[in-house]
């Protein structure tokens, strides 16, 4: 069976590397997202994709700045895509990608960090996003996340996490540390049920569990016309962060 999941790291490889040869060929016309979301920010903006080539990284052109993504045209080093939901594509730039949501420090070596999810103008969030979360919930769905597009210190790309949905409205979830077949360590944590209500909200749920990283949590449910869903989380840096921290974006995707 084809596997559905596309990560893509060929950009990766041109750009760090310069392993890239071959050329010509038309140049590939940019596809705009007209509702996207940036790590920093849950407002929707419009950002353009231009696909890569055997010479080129695939790239994006926005017009907001944001904690990855400036003005103006970013080279992409990985992607993500599934195909059970068009119009949604994860996207990595250069960056440390040595960690997991709040666990850190993971996957140590890689430099691929998402920089945003970009969502087409069939999506946009869900009007009731607590009786969505509780819907899942109810039938114990399970997420595979994909932070830092899956990328991985060893071998091909691969979840970043699997979160399992609670009856009661908390959760566990799976953090990989590389992944099978590589050196890999699971890292399990839970979400408690209040926990996750307030990380639906406008204010989210401030985290201690690494006082060096400390972050506000947020997530956010999206879905389009026929009921299909996406789940995205963010942490942003808190007021105490130091400035490096630039926080974390992920896209989570129901089995």
């Amino acid at each position: 069976m084809a596997d559905r999941r596309t990560s893509t790291l060929l950009g990766a490889v041109c750009v760090l590397l310069g392993a890239c040869g071959g050329g010509g060929g038309t140049t590939a016309s940019a596809t705009p997202y007209a509702n996207s979301v940036a790590l920093g920010s849950w407002v929707s903006q419009s950002i353009s994709y231009t696909a890569g080539s055997a010479t080129n990284p695939a790239e994006l052109t926005t017009s907001i700045a944001s904690a990855l993504l400036p003005t103006g045209t970013t080279p992409l080093v990985a992607e993500h895509a599934d195909a059970s939901l068009p119009g949604v594509l994860e996207v990595c730039v250069s960056g440390n990608g040595q960690s997991t949501n709040v666990v850190s420090p993971i996957n140590l070596g890689v430099i691929a960090q998402s920089a945003g999810v970009l969502l087409d103008a069939g999506w946009g969030p869900a009007a009731d996003p607590a009786g969505a979360w509780a819907a899942i919930a109810l039938r114990h769905g399970v997420l595979t996340g994909w932070e830092n597009c899956g990328v991985k210190p060893e071998g091909a790309p691969s979840p970043s996490s699997l979160l399992t949905a609670q009856a009661d409205g908390s959760y566990a979830e799976d953090v990989y540390d590389g992944n099978p077949g590589t050196t890999f360590n699971v890292i399990s944590q839970v979400g408690p049920a209040a926990q996750m209500a307030a990380m639906l909200t406008d204010n989210g749920f401030a985290t201690t569990s690494d006082p060096l990283r400390p972050m506000q949590l947020y997530w956010r449910i999206f879905a389009d016309s026929t009921g299909r869903q996406a789940l995205i989380e963010m942490g942003l840096p808190r007021t105490t962060a130091p400035q490096s921290l630039k926080g974390f974006i992920a896209l989570y995707i129901p089995s």
